[in-house]
């Protein structure tokens, strides 16, 4: 179930049964109270008494010789209400608006018949209205706000339950909660949402109603344990699939043996397509949680039950594939590639084939895959791939510079073909089509950390156009410890190379402060080090470099900085050692081509990792 949709359920199972806002009129405190004389009188004691048939049997006969008399169409009108006999309450709520049209009991009762037809836009003006003519009234708002809730209009809904107090009736204030439970939860608040559930769970602990929405609520905010001791009795007590669906998912978080679970889950006995339906639903809540081989043995029972759902063998496929049962991945997709091959499947065939380690294959699937779908820029992307994983460079421009005509606006594809231009040793262009990544992502911050990263490896002068966005970045974004380095290393890289030392006191002072913003990160300390050996502070240098050098003693460039600062103050033993050091890290260290190997490597793994991308 995707995110939004997941949302959405919640939020109706916070408001289901948050309804009958208006309900009867509420009955007086007990005590002894003078009996009424008017019929009205004596109409509105029996309906305020829960018995609404008896003022309907006294108004009636009132209203047809009295039809002016308001108080007894609105009293009618709720008796009716109250009996479930919505069209005999419309009528008489109705006539009382002709009459008063700011009557807000009457806008409020019609808002409320409207809103149990599921008629919303018609409800929710006249509910507005009562609320702005009631001044205010709580119940009012309350039951505006609900309707809101239900249209996904959540900012207004809790512009309208702001400052309202909750109810002193007990079914009042459970409906009152569950309103600013499904509230918060629409505006993205999932703890508030919880705890206004609890609250009204701790008003009738025993309804399954309740503790079904509040676990529901529990699981939105993650509280795991709290969601399993509310879905462990339900379960037990109901043997009902959704509240075992809700078990395992507290307990798949909790990250608890759920074999127990899955077997009573497993044992419910249901028409073939709703076993269908729940082996499927458990399958995908045991893969949200990567349990991908219980999710497999789930989809092949899912299968069994309905075999021509080529949807369910996809899926089968993928959870194979993600348990490492490569060689059933393969056959589960080659099987359905013969009645229902699609771009998806040819991807995922390609991903097996790759995994596999028959590169050959993979690629024929990646290309099938970009024929079956030409227009999907993520099969290009995916053909793009697989091409520099091999370092066949040249085919991964032509294969992303074909996607760039198709789709000029993807951020992915100007962030793929960036780093084969990279890859490829064309820097230049690298920077330039990376900046555009960022440019047109909204979520610029991989393409501009690598942009960093190559930049600061470079040893001339860093791309004017790179240090000028990368600083308007860390600018904008304060909290951005890594780029406040990125930017404050780039200047210091830019100036040594122009011998122009007028800022460094600025970069030394930012370079200082991200050795304190990143103190688990050795690079500010190997930048600070060649600052301040820059600016001639030897000794300082040498503190720094040394923790540089420390704390990735397989820096080569570290050592041979150490050595020189050694060399320079009179230290010759020192110097030595460095040197042999430097002479060690660097046999071990490849060249410039084994660092971009570890770069693609990086690379393929964050973007093919991206949670924006998952299937």
């Amino acid at each position: 179930m995707g995110q939004v949709h997941k949302l959405i359920f919640f939020c109706c199972v916070l408001l289901c049964a948050a309804g009958g806002i208006f309900g009867s009129p509420s009955p007086q405190s007990s005590g002894v109270r003078k009996q009424p004389t008017s019929t009205v009188g004596q109409a509105k004691a029996a309906l305020a008494s829960g018995n609404p048939g008896e003022a309907i049997r006294l108004l009636s006969a009132h209203v047809q010789s009295h039809p002016q008399d308001l108080s007894a169409r609105l009293a009618l009108a709720q008796a009716y209400a109250a009996m479930g006999q919505d069209g005999q309450a419309q009528e008489q709520f109705e006539n009382v608006l002709q009459a008063a049209p700011d009557n807000y009991p009457a806008l409020a009762g019609l808002g409320e018949i409207y809103e149990r037809a599921g008629d919303l836009t018609k409800a929710e003006p006249l509910l507005a209205r009562a609320a702005e003519l009631s001044h205010g009234d709580a119940h009012i708002r309350t039951a505006w706000a609900a309707v809101l809730a239900r249209l996904h209009r959540y900012p207004e809904a809790s512009r309208a339950l702001a400052g309202v107090p909750a109810p002193t009736l007990v079914d009042d204030a459970i409906n009152f909660h569950r309103v600013k439970a499904a509230v918060a939860l629409g505006l993205g608040e999932p703890d508030p949402a919880a705890s206004e559930m609890e609250k009204a769970l701790a008003l009738a602990p025993d309804q399954l109603g309740l503790q079904m929405a509040t676990a529901a609520a529990e699981l939105q905010t993650s509280h795991w344990k709290r969601a399993e001791a509310l879905t462990n009795s339900l379960f037990a007590r109901t043997h009902d699939a959704n509240f075992g669906l809700m078990l395992l998912e507290a307990q798949l978080g909790s990250k608890e043996d759920v074999r127990s679970t899955l077997e009573a889950l497993g044992a419910i006995s249901l028409p073939a397509d709703q076993e269908a339906g729940l082996r499927e639903r458990m399958a995908e809540l045991l893969i949200a949680h990567e349990h991908f081989p219980e999710a497999a043995e789930e989809l092949k029972r899912a299968i069994e039950l309905e075999p021509s759902r080529a949807d369910l063998k996809f899926n089968l496929a993928l959870a194979q594939f993600r348990a490492g049962k490569l060689d059933d991945a393969l056959a589960t997709a080659e099987a359905l590639q013969k009645n229902s091959d699609s771009a998806e499947l040819e991807d995922l065939i390609g991903d097996i084939q790759e995994a596999r380690g028959d590169s050959l294959a993979s690629v024929h699937s990646y290309e099938t895959a970009v024929a079956l779908a030409p227009n999907e820029e993520k099969y290009r992307i995916s053909l793009a791939l697989e091409l520099m994983r091999h370092k066949s460079f040249e085919p991964a421009r032509v294969v992303l510079k074909q996607a760039e005509e198709l789709h000029p606006e993807s951020w992915r594809i100007q962030f793929a073909l960036g780093m084969v231009e990279y890859f490829a040793g064309s820097l230049q262009d690298a920077i330039k089509t990376l900046l555009n990544s960022a440019a047109i992502s909204p979520n610029p911050d991989a393409a501009l950390e690598y942009i960093g990263q190559i930049e600061m490896d470079e040893t001339g002068a860093p791309d004017a156009a790179a240090v000028r966005d990368i600083c308007d970045y860390s600018g904008a974004h304060p909290n951005a410890t890594k780029f406040q380095f990125y930017c404050a290393a780039l200047r210091f890289h830019r100036d040594y190379a122009a011998h122009d030392t007028s800022g460094a006191p600025e970069i030394v002072r930012d370079l200082n402060a991200s050795v304190k913003a990143l103190p688990h990160d050795a690079a500010p300390h190997c930048q600070l080090g060649k600052a301040y050996r820059w600016i001639e502070r030897w000794q300082d240098s040498l503190h720094e470099s040394d923790i540089c050098a420390r704390m990735n003693p397989s820096s080569a460039d570290a050592h041979y900085r150490l050595a020189q600062i050694y060399q320079h103050l009179g230290q010759q033993q020192r110097a030595q050692e460095q040197m042999k050091l430097y002479e060690a890290a660097s046999s071990r260290l490849a060249d410039e081509n084994a660092r971009r190997e570890e770069t693609i490597k990086t690379f393929l793994y964050s973007i093919q990792n991206d949670p924006r991308d998952h299937r």
